[in-house]
């Protein structure tokens, strides 16, 4: 019951950041509409979801490994799509 519980947080935060995913590749073209997503922030996230998922592997919480590769995932997404829209921006 407690994995379970587990499985619908991993879910939630997948969901959370998943919207934010679709619309930055959907827009990675367009650099005024990445200008409001904050490289840091994304950078951050990178780093904290890979000691999220390091933990949870060490820990054995399947989980929690889900939940930080998913949002490793995501985060590594907008992070390349806000990148890539700066550089086309630059570029023109």
């Amino acid at each position: 019951m407690i994995e379970a519980i587990g499985y619908v947080g991993s879910a939630g935060a997948a969901t959370m950041w998943l919207p934010q995913a679709v619309r930055a590749v959907r827009h990675r073209a367009d650099p005024g509409a990445l200008a409001s997503l904050s490289r840091t922030t994304y950078t951050v996230a990178i780093v904290f979801n890979i000691l999220l998922a390091t933990y949870g592997s060490l820990e054995h919480a399947r989980p929690v490994v889900l939940a930080g590769v998913v949002n490793l995932v995501c985060a590594s997404v907008i992070l390349w799509a806000i990148v890539t829209g700066t550089r086309r921006g630059a570029a023109t």
